[in-house]
């Protein structure tokens, strides 16, 4: 997910969200504070009939950067997918996670925020699973 946004009040602009990649140009020169955010990873899958639990998955990394827009340039805005539901259901024992992919904000072709996604949730083979690991993240300031 990215956000783009200044502080509220009268003659603030309101925040603009993007939930689904896109290429946004626009008509104006914008200064904005961006939140450019990962995509979490999915938690292990745990089967009931073995003695051992999974854990869940990483939350996504986080870039946060003021930032001038400048009219009339295209800027790309990719929006990472959350880790894919692990499966199918193991009869034999647990099922790891999937991780999450990254969000990046690129301005010809050059990414200058990126945020890694979450990492996949475990299925250890006894219990007591570290969660997914945390996104990192680059290009904030």
């Amino acid at each position: 997910m990215a956000i783009l946004g200044q502080k509220g009040g009268d003659t603030g602009l309101p925040n603009i969200m993007f939930s689904a990649t896109d290429t946004w140009t626009p008509s104006c020169n914008i200064e904005a504070m961006v939140y450019c955010i990962g995509a979490g990873g999915s938690g292990g899958l745990s089967n009931e009939n073995y003695d051992a639990s999974c854990s869940g998955g990483g939350a996504g990394g986080t870039a946060v950067s003021k930032y001038v827009f400048l009219a009339s340039t295209a800027y790309t805005i990719t929006i990472g997918a959350g880790g894919a539901s692990p499966g199918p259901y193991n009869a034999t024992g647990n099922v790891a996670g999937n991780a999450g992919t990254a969000s990046t904000i690129a301005v010809g072709g050059s990414a200058f925020m990126t945020a890694n996604g979450g990492g996949a949730g475990l299925a250890p083979g006894s219990a007591g699973a570290a969660g997914g690991a945390g996104g990192t993240a680059s290009g904030g300031n």
